[in-house]
């Protein structure tokens, strides 16, 4: 075989290569897909299996996060004399005020109204200190207790030393408890977290979802992580709130966004009304 045909038979041979490589990579991203997606719904099926029902529509898109930050600091000892309208006594322990209001404050109508209410009452600066950075949550409320979120721009603080809670008795607020963080600020720049879906799998595969149960919500929030030189730090936590169908407790569980691991410390439950 002489030298030129020889060059063409390589040359031949690499361009084959070439057209393999280049189909070959086209195809991957199709073939990760769908790769994926048979996992999803593979996972989703076990769960089926399980008795575990989940929402539809989990999304799978990934957002940013951040490492948050707040000054330990006594916000609230010294808020007494403002509070004109109800009696209060400070947990120095704990960093919590409890308020009782002077006079009876009777709630009346439908759900809704006596939200309006509530609302009105907590947004009084003589009756609650930093009322107007607390948002009512439904899903952490119970029978007579109304529970109150601490709010920022980054998102809400899910966490005891974040939380005002108003109590109901007879359409009579009795007395609140409030813990206030104060303000909070990122120390890092936002990275990626997880999807809601992932932590939802995550979840499931840490065996932390039981069987015969319903994931009924899962939100994105704040909660803590440790406290450095005086600061509190903040992570940002996918809550999800699991209904077992046979007692109809709810029990909410924590994920580190970040990394997708379960926070035990931040598991509780729910008293649904």
């Amino acid at each position: 075989m002489d030298r030129k045909r020889i060059e063409w038979l390589f040359f031949i041979v690499f361009l084959l290569i070439d057209l393999y490589l280049g189909i070959e990579i086209w195809r991957s991203p199709i073939s990760l897909s769908t790769t994926a997606g048979n996992a999803s719904t593979s996972i989703r099926a076990e769960m089926r299996a399980d008795g575990i029902d989940i929402p539809v529509h989990l999304s799978h898109k990934q957002q940013s996060g951040y490492y948050l930050a707040a000054k330990n600091r006594d916000h609230l000892s010294h808020t007494a004399n403002s509070l004109t309208q109800v009696s209060t006594h400070y947990s120095k322990s704990d960093n919590s005020l409890t308020g009782t209001p002077k006079t009876a404050v009777l709630l009346n109508g439908s759900h809704k109204k006596i939200l309006e209410q509530l609302e009105q009452f907590k947004d009084d600066p003589a009756n609650v200190p930093y009322g107007k950075d607390f948002t009512y949550d439904a899903s952490m409320s119970g029978e007579g207790a109304y529970c109150y979120i601490q709010k920022t721009s980054y998102g809400q603080i899910y966490d005891s030393d974040a939380q005002l809670t108003i109590n109901v008795h007879n359409g009579q607020i009795t007395n609140y408890t409030i813990s206030y963080m104060g303000p909070v600020s990122s120390v890092r720049e936002p990275q990626l977290i997880i999807s809601a879906w992932h932590a939802v799998k995550a979840m499931y595969t840490d065996r932390e979802i039981a069987n015969n149960s319903r994931v009924i919500q899962v939100k994105l929030g704040y909660s803590k992580l440790t406290e450095v030189r005086g600061s509190t730090i903040l992570l940002p936590t996918w809550l999800i709130l699991v209904e077992n169908k046979t007692t109809k407790n709810v029990t909410v569980k924590r994920v580190n966004a970040f990394t997708a691991q379960i926070l035990q410390s931040g598991s509780y439950n729910v008293q649904k009304n």
